[in-house]
């Protein structure tokens, strides 16, 4: 006698089903967006929201082509936002995107909980903290958040399946 054979998906949540209406995701995505504007604007010589001390910095040429190299990693780290969230993200390699949003993740969270210890200590030792500084480290800290959030949603999320075989 054969064996019965027939197509047998699990249920999941369709793709678009798991992902859609993730604020958080796309808090991510504004985030990135906002900052490689900052380091344009930056690069090109407008100097909004730095202090005097870092408007200089960015006045030599090797700080121009460290913003400019900067803009452009947040270029990146805005299209790995958009593929934490978007349905497109799922049709790339499920490890890459992995891999880039987590290093992503874990650079921000080291520079803001750098900054803020940096703040902290400053304050203890009863020295005047530089306000824009201070400001940027919860900036990275609030980028650490969004893009760990978003990630870990990304996990979270069913990847699509494809049926298989089950004999009876």
């Amino acid at each position: 006698m054969k064996p019965f054979v027939t197509e047998v998906s699990t249920p999941t949540a369709t793709t678009s089903d798991s992902i859609k209406g993730s604020p958080v995701g796309y808090g991510a995505a504004l985030w990135a967006l906002i900052f490689a504007a900052l380091h344009l604007a930056w690069a090109m010589g407008w100097y909004v929201g730095l202090d005097h001390e870092s408007a200089q910095a960015f006045q030599r040429r090797w700080f121009l082509v460290y913003g400019l190299v900067a803009a452009g990693l947040c270029v990146l780290a805005f299209a790995v936002a958009l593929a934490l969230v978007q349905p497109w993200g799922r049709r790339l390699p499920y490890s890459l995107v992995s891999i880039l949003a987590l290093g992503g993740t874990g650079l921000l969270a080291l520079r803001g909980a750098a900054g803020v210890a940096q703040d902290v200590y400053l304050a203890a030792a009863g020295r005047n903290l530089p306000n824009a500084a201070a400001l940027w480290d919860v900036w990275f800290c609030v980028g650490a958040i969004l893009f760990g959030i978003s990630v870990w949603q990304f996990w979270r999320a069913p990847r699509m399946r494809e049926p298989r075989s089950v004999e009876f």
